[in-house]
């Protein structure tokens, strides 16, 4: 082993505590990237990808009545590429057992005809049949209410349809773009509101909409002006009770899971940031003082023959080592934290598949800044090492610029700071303790 290997092995455990320390910070940071942004990944991955298979619409619309037959000049509007109407109420549910208020969406479903738009994916069980072939109203529910209320096909539950109280078959268990996010007022509430499909003609004549409908989805041609084709649907529907027309940025379900993204991408940016400029301070103290109080060590190595870059190279290795230890440890916890976050997220999100995964372009992305960070905080001590005259190295520093404490270390006659040496010495005295306490305060920020 070369001699400068054996200095770097030597330094490391000296500094076992400070070492330590910063590698669980930079790990924290490394961490916080890698299962912030794999969440996000995600969450858009799986948002994209469903919407496209579902066919998810670009505009929506409420009303309160109107003809089949006004849906052919809907689709004369221009930039309107398809057009697809519905019929959905609002419900009162009651399942035995349960005291719990709890309220449904009733949508219209027709197995006879494809859906164009914002297709009905069904997870289990089978779709709803006619109540007058079938002889009892059957409906598919929603998965989040499903599972949290503990419903499978062939259970039944009761619901309040147009001031009646009907009973319902559970025919199936289904999935629907609309509904990702499923709850009322912005609010997720799997267990107080579901979502229930019914066949169109025993929802038409429950509420007496036979031959009409109250909901529409619009899908927009490619360039077309959302604005203009809203403006437009609006004058259409005014006659017949309609509601303003919006975007789908304005949908709930996707406002909502478009927000939590938002947030990720913030998070994931913000906190994890916050850790690796801490870690950047700690890294800079130590290697301050631990070149400082290496000065005759850096001469005798200058009178040895080794030049500037391999004492630099030596120096920077060392650095490299604490950074590396730090990230390896983040990538293994960014790992499962990703994974963990996925999880919470199946619990408010509900896809056809949300998978984790950890993507090349950020782990390189997130390794490198880390990498760098740590160059770059070290960088004025190393190059002062490097460029230090060995004649000088041997001498003391100038009287008035250092102490001779163990505490004072220097970066080449520069002493620190009394903050400096305070969080040295809590370094080395509590490694652990350091290194929780600067992730607990990271945090807090």
């Amino acid at each position: 082993m070369k001699a400068l290997d054996r200095k770097l092995w030597r330094d490391l455990r000296q500094l076992w505590s400070q070492v330590l320390t910063i590698a669980l910070v930079v790990a924290s940071g490394v961490a916080g990237f890698l299962a912030t942004f794999s969440a996000w990944d995600a969450l858009a991955w799986s948002r994209d990808s469903y919407y496209s298979e579902a066919r998810f619409a670009d505009v929506f619309s409420s009303l309160q009545r109107a003809p089949l037959a006004l849906r052919p000049r809907i689709a004369a509007i221009p930039g309107v590429a398809q057009v697809q109407d519905g019929i959905a109420h609002g419900i009162q549910i009651f399942i035995p057992g349960v005291q719990d208020p709890i309220r449904g969406r009733l949508t219209a479903i027709d197995p006879r005809t494809p859906q164009h738009l914002n297709q009905v994916t069904l997870r289990s069980g089978h779709w709803p049949g006619d109540s007058a072939s079938s002889g009892r109203l059957e409906v598919l529910v929603s998965a989040a209410f499903a599972q949290a209320r503990g419903l499978k096909p062939g259970d039944s539950v009761q619901a309040l349809m147009n001031g009646k109280l009907q009973a319902l078959t559970v025919a199936g268990i289904a999935l629907s773009p609309e509904f990702i996010f499923a709850g009322a007022g912005g609010s997720p509430d799997v267990h107080g509101f579901g979502v229930f499909w019914m066949h169109r003609d025993a929802v038409a004549a429950a509420y007496d909409m036979r031959g009409a409908f109250n909901q529409l989805a619009l899908r927009l041609a490619p360039g077309a002006n959302e604005d203009e084709v809203i403006d437009a649907l609006n004058r259409q529907l005014a006659a017949y009770g309609g509601i303003n027309a919006y975007g789908r940025e304005d949908q709930l379900s996707h406002r909502m899971l478009n927000s939590e993204i938002r947030e990720q991408q913030v998070m994931g940016t913000v906190l994890p940031s916050i850790f690796l400029l801490v870690a950047a301070f700690l890294l800079h103290t130590v290697m301050t003082r631990h070149i400082g109080l290496q000065r005759e060590q850096i001469a005798a190595l200058k009178a040895l023959g080794y030049d500037n870059r391999r004492i630099g190279l030596h120096y920077l290795r060392m650095v490299l080592i604490i950074v590396g230890l730090g990230c390896a440890l983040g990538v293994l916890l960014g790992a499962v934290l990703g994974r963990w976050f996925t999880t919470l997220y199946t619990q408010v999100f509900i896809f056809p598949a949300l998978h984790h995964r950890l993507r090349g372009d950020v782990l390189l992305a997130t390794l490198g800044v880390s990498v760098l960070l740590g160059a770059l905080a070290t960088a004025q001590a190393i190059r002062a090492a490097v460029l230090l005259p060995p004649a000088e190295a041997m001498r003391p520093p100038a009287p008035g610029r250092y102490r001779p404490s163990w505490l004072d270390g220097t970066s080449l006659g520069h002493r620190l700071s009394p903050g400096q040496r305070m969080v040295l010495r809590h370094m080395q005295r509590h490694p652990w303790r350091s290194a929780l306490t600067v992730m607990g305060l990271a945090a807090s920020v």
